[in-house]
C-alpha cells in the first residue's frame, strides 16, 4: 500500500512540475500585462498637467500625451511609448510629457521631404526659445546638436533630464547608408565635451 501511495504521489508531482514548465515568452507577456510601467500607471491614475500651452510652434518635445493625440491622431503604441502616423513618430513619455521623440522620415506619410523641409519640420517641434549650444558632426552620417531652453526647463520635471542641466536637450540627426534620415529629439544628453 505504501508503495502504491508513493507511486501515486510521484505521478502527481511529476504532472504538476511538467505543467509548471511554461514557455518563457508567455511568462514575459504575462509579466508585462500584470506589471505595467510607472508611466502607464501614471497615465491611468493621474491627471495630465494643467500647464498645457505649447512651447513650440507645433506639438513636439515637452508636449503632453493629450496634445500629441490631438495633433497626430491614433497612438499605435502604449501609454509609455507611443507610435503616431504608423512608424513615423515614436514618442516616450514621462510624467505625461514627451521626453524623447524620434522622427523616422522614411515612414512619414505623404510625399518625401527635402533636407530643408526636414530641418524646418524639426525646428517647428522644438521649443521656440531654444538656443543652440554646440554642434558636433560625428561623421557624415550623424550630427548632434545641443540646445538649451528655459521654457522646457520650466515645463518638464527636472528628473526627466537625467542628471543633466534642466532645460538642455539634444537633436541627433542620423542618415543611414541608403540615405534615409531619422531625427531624435531627447532631453538631457550633453553633447560630448
Amino acid at each position: 500500500m505504501n508503495r502504491m501511495m508513493f507511486l501515486a504521489i510521484s505521478l502527481i508531482l511529476f504532472a504538476v512540475l511538467t505543467a509548471c514548465n511554461a514557455d518563457e515568452e508567455k511568462i514575459v507577456i504575462l509579466e508585462d500585462l500584470n506589471n505595467p510601467s510607472r508611466e502607464e500607471i501614471r497615465a491611468k491614475t493621474q491627471d495630465q498637467p494643467e500647464n498645457t500651452s505649447l512651447i513650440s510652434e507645433e506639438v513636439g518635445i515637452g508636449a503632453t500625451r493629450h496634445q500629441f493625440d490631438h495633433a497626430y491622431g491614433k497612438n499605435y503604441g502604449d501609454l509609455e511609448i507611443a507610435r503616431y502616423q504608423g512608424e513615423f513618430m515614436i514618442v516616450t513619455y514621462e510624467t505625461h510629457r514627451a521626453v524623447n521623440v524620434q522622427y523616422q522620415f522614411a515612414y512619414k506619410p505623404g510625399h518625401p521631404l527635402t533636407e530643408e523641409q526636414m530641418d524646418s519640420y524639426i525646428r517647428e517641434r522644438i521649443p521656440a526659445d531654444a538656443m543652440e549650444l554646440k554642434r558636433i558632426n560625428e561623421d557624415s552620417d550623424q550630427e548632434i546638436i545641443q540646445y538649451r531652453s528655459e521654457s522646457l526647463r520650466d515645463t518638464v520635471s527636472s528628473q526627466s533630464f537625467r542628471g543633466d542641466e534642466p532645460g538642455n536637450f539634444v537633436v541627433i540627426v542620423n542618415k543611414n547608408q541608403q540615405g534615409k534620415v531619422s531625427v531624435t529629439v531627447t532631453l538631457g544628453g550633453r553633447a560630448n565635451e
